[in-house]
């Protein structure tokens, strides 16, 4: 039933392609028309430049930033322009006029389903009851997030600059309100619909008793886990648990406490569970998001990674990087060889003769083979491959592409389970040989069924922005935390994000394309932070949006790699990769920093916390740092002329150089943060000893001052 708003249309004038009409009459005279429309305006800025209108027949979008910028939400407006498709998206542009007829008014939303989200509401104000996230408990970062209602699946999308962003996704029920739009590179355009929400207000929690965390999992052992949670009132402890959705176990831990933990015992090895947290405060019962868990394997733990490109051993700590340039092909192929029940493959694209000889040589012993390939791309080496192997290609209608670079070697067992992740695509020579990549490999049976969930999901036809956040994340590798995440539905970079703010001393990161201007603020952040270093590699410098030159700029030590032979393929990151007291980090797979791998295509991101695995990767960074620039240094601050007087002070210091000087930052000797500051001269009131950054358009350094 179409809702009912508070204004109404005085009159309705019969028209031509350019009189007067109403927005559903407007819309039927299709892409190309110059039409006149009036309606109430129900986004503003918060959405970006885009305006969006309606009245009581239909809304539409309008676009147009020099025209728009002053229009502000409630006001009714009346305006003409052309209208055009826009990704699947009818819309106004240019808009010829604008008049503003009244402001204050509001439009009261209509109440759908998820599967109404569609033509017949785009452009309108709409509200969906009892929504649940599916990532409740995570920060909205910019992106879709998808969310159930009454067995109804739907998204969200969130831009950039929105209120939303780094602010907690709700764990229960919500009543969702947002304007219904679209974004589809799909002909016919049938696809891509989602909600607007504009500000805080549009997501509303249902019920007094509410979620104030994530459900947190810890203790992960073969046999049991914990989980951990708190809400806004005091409250029992207590969840459903089971193989499935629809559970089966209650644990009723009694209680009456804002702060819960529950141990599931009992469990099985390697296996996945469905669980659902909820508290009881009286009457009111607040229900976590359905979260998926896993117990730890019996498996070996065994992580190898290896590199095709020289390292540098000498910043080994105790186990060297392996250089194994003229055999990643063999290598691929011998962990193939390995496989005696089960073999899925699901890399971008493959041109390499060696490892088509080991994928039919497995097909012809029996394994079952599966393949996922991107349809974008040559492939060349599929035609090489048995004709009864079956082979599913990305589909090619959502934007975006089938992107990753893994294998899966007999899931379900616990001792010959394997999964093979990183950077290189298996195209030769490019890929395998002549650009710079990762390959490595965990012997693990609750990783490769992690990785086998995801297979399967793709294998079923789905495929980028229609998948959903279906698999563990969280996982015991030989003793090591391993998190595991999929794009673009498990909100990669904010586990990226994570990772940068938990930075202690250094973090070194190698891409081939960075263009996330969220992830180069953290790093920005985190750099002008007392005792932290930073350094980057980055491949593609100049592309449209590229992180480089505001990285720099602001100060983080970059090197950039364009013009070298061959491309720096890598996706990987190290955080305190030197520093055992503090939690050493790798991250790498095929995600890279930017908006296609987070929002569109199909990629994979291993996030490993183990000292020897990071000192590993942090022996590739280091040569090629060394072969980039100046001689390498783990702890570096680049040895720039500065100048702090009078040290000792009475008080008041300045500091000088002949570099840009962007910030200067005054810690205590125990490394608070005291002040930042934007100019040279900087006044401390209380004697002792203090450190201040001097962050330069050429890097960082530390000078120590004294106050007497």
């Amino acid at each position: 039933m179409k809702k009912t708003t508070i204004f109404i249309l005085s009159t309705l004038l019969s028209y031509t392609a350019f009189s007067q009409a109403n927005i559903a009459a407007a819309r039927a005279m299709g892409v190309g028309s110059t039409v006149t429309i009036t309606g109430i305006v129900t986004n503003g800025d918060e959405l970006g430049p885009i305006r969006y209108i309606e009245d009581a027949t239909a809304g539409m979008a309008l676009y147009d930033p020099a025209v728009l910028g002053a229009v502000v939400r409630g006001e009714e407006v009346t305006v003409t322009g052309v209208l055009v498709n826009y990704n699947g998206l009818m819309e106004m542009q240019p808009v010829n006029s604008v008049t503003t007829n009244s402001a204050g008014n509001s439009v009261v939303p209509q109440v759908i389903t998820p599967l109404q989200v569609g033509e017949s509401t785009e452009g309108e104000l709409i509200q969906i009851e009892n929504a649940l996230f599916n990532n409740g408990g995570s920060l909205f970062t910019v992106g879709t997030h998808d969310f159930v209602s009454n067995s109804e699946t739907g998204k969200i999308y969130v831009k950039t600059g929105h209120p939303l962003v780094n602010a907690m996704i709700p764990m229960g029920l919500v009543t969702l309100t947002g304007i219904s739009s679209q974004y589809t590179f799909s002909t016919p355009a049938n696809d891509g619909y989602q909600i607007l929400p504009r500000d805080s207000a549009d997501i509303i929690q249902t019920g007094v008793l509410i979620f104030t965390s994530a459900i947190v999992q810890s203790n992960i052992t073969t046999t049991s886990f914990d989980l951990s949670w708190s809400v806004s009132d005091s409250s029992s402890t207590n969840c459903n648990y089971g193989l499935t959705n629809g559970f089966g176990t209650v644990l009723n831990n009694g209680g009456n406490t804002l702060t819960h933990s529950m141990s599931l015992t009992g469990l099985s090895p390697a296996t996945f569970y469905y669980v659902e947290c909820y508290s009881i405060n009286g009457s009111d019962t607040a229900f976590s998001s359905i979260g998926l868990y896993s117990t730890a394997s019996n498996s070996s733990g065994v992580i190898r990674p290896y590199f095709n490109h020289s390292v540098d051993n000498s910043f080994s700590t105790g186990v060297d990087a392996q250089d194994i340039n003229t055999a990643f092909n063999d290598t691929i192929a011998a962990y193939m060889d390995l496989a005696q029940n089960t073999l899925d493959i699901c890399v971008y694209n493959a041109s390499d003769a060696t490892i088509a000889a080991a994928i039919n040589a497995a097909y012809n012993r029996g394994v079952a083979v599966r393949y996922i390939a991107d349809d974008d791309v040559v492939n060349s080496m599929l035609s090489s491959l048995n004709s009864n192997i079956p082979i599913v290609y990305r589909d090619p209608a959502p934007a975006g592409i089938m992107h990753n670079k893994f294998i899966i070697v007999d899931a379900n067992s616990t001792d010959n389970s394997w999964i093979m992740g990183g950077s290189t695509n298996w195209t030769n020579p490019g890929n395998l040989f002549n650009d710079y990549n990762n390959i490595i490999f965990i012997q693990d049976e609750a990783v490769a069924k992690a990785y086998t969930m995801e297979f399967n999901e793709m294998w079923g036809g789905v495929f980028g922005s229609s998948k959903l956040d279906n698999t563990p994340h969280k996982f015991i590798v030989g003793g090591s935390d391993v998190e595991v995440y999929f794009s673009p539905s498990d909100q990669t970079t904010n586990q990226i994000s994570k990772v940068i703010e938990s930075v202690d001393y250094t973090f070194e990161f190698g891409l081939l394309s960075f263009t996330r201007d969220d992830l180069a603020q953290t790093i920005i952040d985190k750099d002008a932070q007392f005792g932290v270093n930073i350094r980057g590699i980055i491949e593609d410098v100049n592309t449209t949006g590229s992180e480089f030159a505001n990285l720099q700029t602001n100060g983080v030590n970059m090197r950039s790699h364009m013009g070298v032979s061959n491309s720096f393929h890598h996706k990987y990151a190290i955080a305190d990769g030197n520093i055992a007291g503090s939690d050493p980090i790798v991250l790498t797979g095929s995600h890279n920093w930017s908006n296609n791998a987070e929002n569109e295509s199909d990629e994979n991101t291993l996030i490993i916390h183990n000292a020897t695995i990071a000192n590993i990767y942090l022996q590739e960074f280091e040569k090629r740092w060394g072969e980039l620039g100046a001689p390498n240094a783990i702890d570096e601050l680049i040895d720039i002329e500065i100048s702090v007087f009078p040290n000792p002070s009475a008080g008041k210091v300045t500091v000088k150089s002949d570099l840009e000087i962007l910030q200067i930052n005054l810690y205590a000797v125990d490394g608070k943060l005291l002040s930042v500051n934007d100019g040279t001269t900087i006044a401390i009131d209380t004697e002792g000893i203090y450190f201040v950054k001097v962050i330069t358009n050429k890097g960082n350094t530390v000078k120590k001052i004294i106050v007497q």
